[in-house]
């Protein structure tokens, strides 16, 4: 049995199967809001429903954060029946969950002194966080520590890459990086950009196409290219766009060792700036460590 709990958030996009099966701890990343009302993601709405909903009406739909009093609420939940608890959030480069988690956690540390709750910084987003989570809560089922399960997610986070491509700029105002009349004109034009999961937590374009079928031929090319091996896991994470994910799947099959490979929702949370069409790739070689 495992001594350290596992806890992520939705924007990991690990399926609710695989999570209950290595006893890995979901909680909302945000509060959907659509047309004032509120939601939370695979509690209230799951993410057919939230891009639906995005597609019809863009401008209301928006994401609030959850609070501090939210996630000390969770910890006192899973306090009551874990010692150890290893929380890894998105990115706090593009979110304030980690701001959040931290103050609740000092918060419980007061109610709780004798339960550990560590906060591992995943520095990523859909696959790539999700990757990262998967790798820890395998660490903790072998029975490691909570300090060596957060060494485990921290190891992993460095070897672990994150591709994305974009199906439309028609939403990509809702992040602030762009006008809305701006995005709106630049969306004619099919440019489909393909960002790259940095290190420090930010995304960043990396390349351009405008045809669908040749950007992700782009995407599997820069995998190998970033990866230095062939033989990979890997975590596919799609935005009402299930064909297209199991198709780069094969793709990805026919040109790499596929160790494995997992196809997921990407989460209306992040999505919500991407837009419907959305394909975003996580992906790292064996884990000595982990294995």
């Amino acid at each position: 049995m495992a001594n350290v709990l596992v806890m992520t958030d939705t924007v990991a996009c690990i399926p609710a199967e695989l999570a209950k099966e290595l006893n890995i701890k979901i909680i909302p990343a945000a509060i959907i809001n659509i047309n004032g009302k509120d939601y939370m993601e695979d509690v209230d709405i799951n993410a057919d429903e939230a891009y639906e909903y995005l597609k019809k009406d863009p401008d209301n739909f928006s994401t609030t954060p959850v609070t501090p009093e939210y996630l000390l609420d969770e910890y006192r939940k899973l306090g009551s029946e874990h010692k150890d608890i290893l929380f890894i959030p998105l990115s706090s480069s593009l979110s304030a969950m980690i701001k959040s988690a931290s103050l609740a956690a000092e918060e419980y540390k007061k109610e709780a002194p004798d339960v550990n709750i560590r906060i591992v910084d995943a520095k990523a987003v859909a696959g790539t966080q999700g990757l990262v989570a998967l790798a820890a809560a395998k660490a903790a089922t072998k029975g490691m520590g909570l300090d060596e399960v957060a060494s485990v997610a921290e190891k992993t986070r460095a070897k672990t890459g994150g591709l994305m491509m974009l199906d439309t700029l028609k939403y990509i105002y809702r992040t602030g990086r762009m006008s809305k009349m701006k995005a709106r004109l630049i969306s004619f034009f099919n440019i489909r950009p393909i960002n790259r999961m940095m290190e420090d937590g930010t995304i960043e374009m990396v390349d351009r196409t405008r045809k669908r079928e040749k950007g992700l031929e782009k995407l599997a090319e820069l995998i190998g290219k970033e990866a230095g091996t062939d033989s990979l896991h890997f975590a596919i994470s799609h935005s009402a766009a299930l064909n297209m994910a199991q198709g780069f799947a094969e793709q990805l099959k026919q040109k790499y060792n596929c160790l494995s490979i997992l196809i997921s929702d990407y989460s209306p949370v992040m999505g919500y700036g991407g837009g419907p069409g959305c394909i975003f790739v996580g992906f790292h070689e064996e884990l000595d460590f982990v294995t």
